[in-house]
């Protein structure tokens, strides 16, 4: 289990003081895929790399499984590192290495005998997909392949950890859905837990479990990512997750209700059985809904009718499915 508690950070500026993070206090569970999302500048990638001590907190503490890193002597704390990976949006590979010599590097620093760290990068090219390309060098592989590299490079020394920091922002979009699978798939068969800095809500809907939402340096809102998705308390979290056509646009007509679809539902033609069963010819104002292993995630915002009973007939209908939806004013 990760802990961080009370962390802030700052760094000296001709202007004065720049606060990057501010009384940060966040626990991470073992097994879970946290993702932490928030605007540029907000204080992500401070905040990832004060995880492993890369950047050392001005004020707070970092617990890894009850042990308190900022206390740690450097030899411990070098240790420790190697259960805590890390992956960058600029792949920061070797470029005159080859793709088994960059796998390989992690080991050959912890002077693993040159036989088992061979084993160890084949297993590990096999595992990201790319063992076809143990020969080749960084320059002739496309972005989601540094990525793959750089992804079984960060599992070298088997880290209980991996932290993420905006894996996927230089990828096109096909590619970041194949490396957020591979992502998954770490977590699901390796046992590995991941930390997700992205400014991107998608990624965060895609993989992960838990979400912290920062804002101005400081934690705006955490949760499990259906609720905080569903219900969004913050004013960013809202910015983020509720499309600006929803927040500012006024329609004519009755009540809005944005439907949320958040995975614990079927992929179910809700708005066509409603029309069938109750007769209602529902008016959608919006919707960007997707399917992910066969559930249905996103929202879709439609108007009620304006006579009262018949709008709480179809709430009613709504919430006898199990279908969460909200009031948009």
């Amino acid at each position: 289990m990760i802990e961080l508690r009370h962390l802030t950070k700052e760094y000296p500026s001709r202007a004065g003081t720049l606060t990057a993070l501010s009384d940060v206090s966040l626990t991470i569970e073992d097994g879970a895929v946290y993702g932490v999302i928030g605007l540029s500048g907000a204080g992500k990638s401070t905040l990832v790399r004060c995880i492993n001590l890369l950047e050392r907190p001005t004020s707070g503490q970092v617990f890894i499984d009850g042990e308190d890193l900022t206390a740690a002597k450097k030899k411990r704390l070098l240790k420790v590192r190697q259960s805590i990976g890390m992956i960058f949006q600029s792949f920061n590979l070797l470029e005159q290495r080859t793709v088994e010599q960059n796998v390989r590097f992690p080991l050959e620093l912890v002077h693993a005998p040159k036989q088992e760290a061979a084993a160890r990068a084949a297993e590990l090219l096999s595992l990201v997909g790319i063992a076809d390309k143990a020969k080749a060098y960084p320059a002739q592989l496309s972005g989601g392949q540094k990525q793959r590299v750089a992804i079984a490079r960060a599992l070298a020394l088997r880290p209980k950890y991996l932290l993420c920091d905006e894996a996927t922002s230089a990828l096109d979009p096909n590619t970041t859905d194949a490396i957020l699978e591979l992502l998954k798939q770490i977590n699901r068969d390796l046992g590995v837990t991941i930390i997700v800095i992205t400014h991107e809500m998608k990624v965060v809907e895609r993989v992960c479990t838990d979400v912290a939402v920062l804002s101005e340096s400081k934690i705006a809102e955490a949760g499990k990512v259906e609720k905080v998705f569903s219900d969004p308390q913050s004013e960013i979290a809202r910015e983020l997750i509720i499309p600006e056509l929803i927040r500012t646009v006024k329609f004519s007509g009755g009540s809005k209700l944005r439907l949320i679809f958040d995975g614990s539902t079927s992929d179910m033609p809700i708005i066509s059985a409603l029309a069938l069963e109750l007769h209602e010819a529902v008016n959608i104002l919006y919707a960007d809904t997707k399917n992910i292993d066969g559930k249905a995630f996103g929202h879709m915002v439609i108007t009620l009718p304006e006579d009262p009973a018949r709008a709480d007939a179809v709430v009613r209908y709504l919430a006898a499915r199990h279908i969460s939806y909200k009031e948009e004013i």
